[in-house]
């Protein structure tokens, strides 16, 4: 009788949402651990090497840039990679340059090879794994994404705390060339990561559908509905073919991208939004030392502002893992518009303050906004796709932050330099924050409403 049930019921299968998920977590959490974890300790590690080659502040800056449009171009490429090959052996190249590249920065000998070892061959790698890594999380995980996203991007800033102490240890005990090479050896255990990515068709759980006779029902009133709606009518069909025609000239991108990237993703504040707000909050934190320099604090009080601008951050990492699921029901876009409002005002607040603990407050708070920032950018991204276009529309995104990186980077330095002023700069940067802000909460708008302001269709009378 057991048996003769199941053949009336029908199943689907849906992503584990756990199970040998974890263990993609772990294989994530170790490459954005190696990838992210030694950034805040990058002057000292490269310090003694720049000087060797006799790198002067330009030269820095080409391989900076150099190394972002590349981690840019190598994201964006890593859906068309995977047509040809699967996810785990694009893994395993993308860890082979990016080791390749560490090592090929201690062992050169010339300005040329450092460019193309440390801001080439080193950031292709980079950007494939960390599109790989978000895929990979976004096909095991539906339901538990953004408590899997924050657990994968929390323990990476934990390490950043970190690593200083690590990096003068090794300084201390080895030398630069061997803390070089010793940390070109931790980046192998990227390797072993990217073996843990198993597809996750092996993984998929097994969910039973209605049984077969309420499937037949609502089948059969689809066909009814769509029997009546769906009459026969030249001339429609005439005007439409003519309107195709003309739609079709100038669309290139749609061509492209595809209709569902195009109208869901490239249109929505999801494409150029998340890199703007990504690139002003990068840029803010790399600008926020030398500013507080140039306001006169010493060096104690610049390390306590960056420590409390990292606890809050943290916090707020470990705050998601916590209330992920009451997260999940909000809604990601409107948690992350959330995000850069308090963004923006915490910004402000520390702009307007000339008082040191009320500054070091606000830093608190924005570093909470990091975390908005970032653990949410790959789960917005997912929330305007479909699972198959995630790859493709991650890549975009990470293709639209090397651009904006590359155009507005210079300019707000430009602008820093010609006005002698931080708080300009910083007045700017903000300013993107409330701009999408404003942009985005009309898009969450319209959405919420769009369906009251269409007509009603009645069904055609029957024949």
């Amino acid at each position: 009788m057991c048996a003769q049930g199941d053949m009336h019921k029908e199943h689907k299968y849906e992503p584990p949402d756990g199970k040998w998920g974890y263990m993609i977590c772990v294989a994530v959490t170790v490459i954005l651990t190696v990838l992210t974890g030694f950034a805040n300790s990058s002057a000292l590690i490269y310090k003694e090497r720049f000087n060797e080659l006799a790198m002067d502040t330009t030269s820095v800056a080409i391989v900076n840039n150099l190394g972002g449009l590349c981690v840019a171009i190598s994201g964006f490429s890593t859906s068309f990679f995977l047509k040809y090959t699967s996810i785990r052996k694009l893994g395993f190249v993308a860890a082979l340059f990016y080791s390749l590249g560490l090592f090929g920065t201690a062992l050169c000998s010339s300005k040329a090879m450092l460019f193309i070892f440390q801001g080439i061959i080193k950031n292709l790698g980079h950007g494939l794994l960390i599109n790989i890594s978000f895929t990979m999380l976004n096909q095991y995980f539906v339901q538990r994404r953004i408590f899997a996203m924050s657990i994968v991007q929390t323990v990476p800033v934990i390490a950043t705390l970190a690593t200083p102490m690590l990096v003068k240890c090794f300084l201390e005990r080895y030398g630069p060339y061997w803390n070089l090479l010793l940390i070109s050896a931790i980046s192998f255990h990227n390797i072993l990561a990217i073996i843990l990515l198993q597809p996750v068709s092996k993984h998929m759980k097994r969910v039973e559908l209605p049984e077969t006779k309420e499937i037949e029902i609502k089948s059969l009133v689809r066909e009814k509905i769509y029997h009546h709606t769906n009459v026969p009518n030249t001339r429609y069909k005439v005007v439409k073919n003519a309107n195709e025609k003309a739609k079709t000239g100038g669309d290139l991108i749609m061509k492209f991208v595809g209709k569902e990237m195009y109208k869901k993703f490239l249109l929505s504040n999801a494409f150029l939004g998340l890199s703007i707000c990504l690139f002003a909050d990068v840029t803010f934190f790399s600008m926020l030392s030398p500013a507080l320099y140039y306001m006169g604090w010493n060096e104690a009080l610049v390390s306590r502002a960056l420590a409390l601008f990292g606890l809050g951050n943290l916090f707020a990492r470990m705050l998601f893992i916590f209330i992920s699921k009451w997260l999940g029901k909000m809604g990601t876009p409107e948690i992350y518009v959330i995000g850069l409002l308090i963004a923006c005002l915490s910004r402000l607040g520390m702009l307007w303050s000339d008082n040191r603990i009320i500054m070091q407050s606000f830093l608190v708070i924005v570093g909470v906004s990091r975390a908005f920032i970032t653990v949410l950018h790959p789960i917005v991204i997912a929330d305007c796709v479909s699972p198959d276009k995630f790859t493709e529309a991650m890549g975009l995104s990470m293709l639209a932050f090397g651009l904006v990186s590359f155009i507005l980077g210079p300019t707000i330095s430009a602008i820093r330099m010609l006005t002698d002023s931080y708080a300009t700069a910083f007045y700017i940067l903000t300013s993107c924050f409330g701009i999408v802000v404003i942009f985005w909460t009309i898009e969450l708008v319209y959405k919420k409403n769009a369906h009251k302001w269409k007509p009603r269709r009645s069904l055609p009378e029957k024949p």
